[in-house]
């Protein structure tokens, strides 16, 4: 990248110094284009942040009602606070939320526009008694990032929709806290999270109307014939973003499942090497009856165990 480049993007943020709403959407807009064109930023440029967007198909201008609006947020909330108490618990499902899981990862809005709003996940300044922890940051950022990777990269992504039916209960839940329908007669939203991490990788998805849909029907849908099996294979294959990996067993079959943010380095460390590795299975079948190809969830490789454990199925 240019140095022309690189001082105008430094000049445009030492003039969105400060500490009220618009400075900070500001600071935020720019870390994202320095993330989309190569700009290196400096250490202390770097802080965790969330950008969400909410926009109403059914609407001419795609303006969101307030009440859509706020609903959105509180379901964003919840979905976070569920899968960073799993995480942080070592929890195979979390179906009770107390206001302390709240505390531990909260979020709170810097900024706010039309349809979408800029969301800090550092925890504010509080009093010595105060329920939130010191981690309450790494924790809410755990939480984001499961949500984002458990969702589609964008309206073509069926790969991660489907990996769905392979996913621990407990983001099987929060997912369903998302794109959950109360009834016909609210309207049908498109959706788009993402998140820059401490460390400066960014991560996005996006969710249609129409994969919201689908991610229902698939969330509805009884999971039977659990089971855990153990075989031995090569990774030789990691989808970083969308948390699905693929294993060569015997004879050349190749399998594939997900797997949770709490054993992708594992994963990454064994890329192309034979590994033991221990797998959640699972069979879907529909109201129907009929039953769909057995799915996988990887939740031990080597001695690397899942913070995610085999548990109890989902009821939503």
């Amino acid at each position: 990248m240019s140095t022309h480049l690189h001082t105008l993007w430094q000049r445009a943020m030492d003039s969105a110094a400060g500490d009220d709403p618009f400075s900070r959407l500001r600071r935020s807009s720019l870390e994202v284009a320095a993330s989309d064109f190569g700009i290196s930023m400096p250490p202390e440029a770097k802080s965790a942040a969330v950008q969400l967007r909410l926009s109403d198909a059914s609407s001419d201008t795609g303006a969101v009602a307030a009440l859509e609006a706020g609903d959105f947020l509180r379901r964003v909330q919840r979905a976070v606070a569920r899968l960073a108490k799993a995480r942080r618990a070592r929890l195979a499902d979390v179906a009770r939320l107390t206001s302390v899981d709240f505390d531990l990862a909260r979020l709170n809005v810097a900024a706010a526009s039309i349809g979408s709003w800029v969301v800090d996940l550092s925890y504010p300044v509080t009093e010595g008694n105060s329920r939130a922890s010191a981690f309450s940051t790494l924790w809410t950022e755990i939480g984001v990032v499961e949500l984002i990777r458990a969702l589609p990269e964008d309206d073509g992504d069926d790969q991660s929709i489907e990996s769905i039916d392979a996913a621990s209960p407990v983001i099987r839940r929060a997912v369903a806290d998302l794109v959950s329908r109360v009834s016909d007669e609210r309207p049908e939203l498109s959706l788009s999270l993402s998140v820059r991490r401490i460390s400066g990788e960014v991560l996005k998805s996006s969710v249609t109307p129409r994969q919201a849909s689908i991610l229902r029907e698939r969330l509805a849908v009884a999971r039977e014939e659990r089971g855990i099996v153990r075989v031995r294979g090569r990774l030789d294959g990691l989808r970083t973003r969308r948390q699905i990996f693929y294993l060569e067993v015997a004879e050349g079959r190749e399998i594939h499942g997900f797997v949770d943010e709490s054993l992708m380095p594992a994963v990454r460390e064994n890329l192309d090497h034979e590994v033991e590795v221990e797998l959640e299975t699972f069979v879907m079948r529909a109201r129907s009856g009929k039953a769909s190809q057995k799915q996988y969830r990887l939740i031990r490789v080597g001695k690397q165990q899942s913070q995610l454990p085999a548990g109890d199925d989902v009821t939503l």
